[in-house]
């Protein structure tokens, strides 16, 4: 069965999963009835992914990436759901699925959009009451920039303004021992941006990095189901199982 998605440039192609070493790290954007994205979702469509990637992986604890002490590689196949951007339709709808199948995920949040509401879900955003509450839920809330630019097409200086004051208000509000950043449309720029101690994560633009060298300037590559593609989905779950089994067995080298 096929695994190509119709029209999609071969950098943006899906099947690449899991990097040595990691888990399967998927993304979305949106779990939303009306909204057209490659990575926006129905509920059903959402639930159905869920049950097919629990089928073949199990759960990676969110919390495990940001708590104190050595990060420490899985032993078998795990998955990390991620969100970006910080859409308030993964709170209505994401996390109640989320729930039901014991997943805790990560939420990177554009923090000078926190609060934003608009008639269009696409502009409306959680709030830090909701935010707050995800995290009391086990989730993890992380830094996605201020504003959301491409950090590539920014001087050096103006990049460092999106970054640093996004991860000093997770950091402020949430104390993470370690934190998580996600560039923007996966777009890396080429002067390293992300302190020590930060774990930066790509998209599928982002090359698969064995742990543990995805550390800065290397982001840890993430993939995605696409939207109105379903038949093909069972098909790049187990291609991206069997690439975690083909993967050398873990060193248990641990990031600090």
């Amino acid at each position: 069965m096929t695994t190509t998605v119709p029209g999609t440039p071969p950098e943006h192609q899906p099947l690449t999963g899991p990097a040595p070493g990691w888990p399967l790290v998927v993304y979305f954007h949106h779990v939303h009835p009306k909204i057209s994205h490659y990575t926006a979702l129905s509920e059903a469509a959402f639930e159905q992914g869920l049950q097919l990637l629990l089928q073949h992986f199990a759960p990676y604890p969110a919390a495990d990436l940001v708590t104190g002490g050595p990060l420490t590689q899985p032993s078998r196949p795990t998955v990390l759901i991620t969100f970006d951007d910080g859409y308030r339709d993964c709170f209505d709808h994401a996390r109640p699925l989320l729930r039901r199948h014991s997943l805790t995920a990560v939420f990177f949040v554009i923090t000078d959009r926190i609060g934003t509401h608009s008639p269009d879900p696409r502009q409306s955003f959680l709030t830090w009451e909701e935010c707050d509450t995800l995290h009391e839920e086990g989730h993890i809330i992380a830094a996605h920039t201020r504003t959301h630019p491409r950090l590539d097409l920014l001087t050096p200086a103006a990049a460092h303004e999106e970054v640093t004051p996004s991860l000093r208000t997770i950091q402020s509000r949430y104390g993470h021992t370690r934190g998580l950043f996600a560039y923007p449309y996966g777009a890396v720029p080429r002067t390293d941006l992300i302190p020590p101690g930060i774990l930066p994560f790509g998209t599928v633009r982002s090359r698969p990095t064995a742990w543990p060298a995805a550390t800065g300037p290397h982001p840890i590559r993430r993939t995605y189901l696409p939207t109105g593609h379903q038949n093909i989905w069972p098909a790049l779950i187990t291609a991206w199982r069997q690439q975690w089994d083909d993967a050398p067995a873990p060193h248990q080298e641990n990031h600090p």
